[in-house]
């Protein structure tokens, strides 16, 4: 089944594993090994199955099509390891102390304008990853 998203209202992350690794991937092989860090053979089996057959990386690609994996390189070397963020300058903080540092800056919460947003068909909007802006269909 080929995907094409018509309106806001077609969710990639609504489909089936099969939609969403056709979609994403086209069947390219460089871009499946480089994005679930696979070889070669298990590519081939992927593609040949329709969708990955392990269990981590259907994981992987449901919160890549929901747009919850961040793939800009602002976030490069930022990981979170303990329920801690740890920075790319080896800072390590915890969830209250960001809290603390944003009040301390006078910032204003905006996460409620965020999530009172509808969500588009590409929820990770300019987050998106190259091979994902040049498979997106227009309508």
């Amino acid at each position: 089944m080929d995907v094409i998203f018509k309106n806001a209202h077609n969710y990639l992350y609504l489909y089936g594993h099969t939609d969403k690794f056709n979609f994403l991937f086209r069947g390219d092989v460089r871009r499946i090994c480089d994005f679930f860090g696979v070889n070669r053979s298990t590519a081939y089996r992927w593609i040949k199955a329709g969708k990955p057959t392990n269990e981590t990386a259907l994981r992987l690609l449901d919160i890549a099509a929901a747009g919850f994996l961040p793939c800009n390189r602002a976030w490069d070397k930022y990981f979170i390891f303990n329920g801690h963020l740890v920075t790319h300058s080896g800072y390590v903080l915890a969830p209250w102390q960001i809290d603390r540092l944003c009040q301390a800056s006078d910032l204003q919460p905006t996460a409620e304008r965020l999530t009172d947003n509808k969500r588009n068909y590409a929820p990770w909007r300019d987050r998106q990853p190259e091979f994902v802006k040049n498979n997106i269909l227009t309508a």
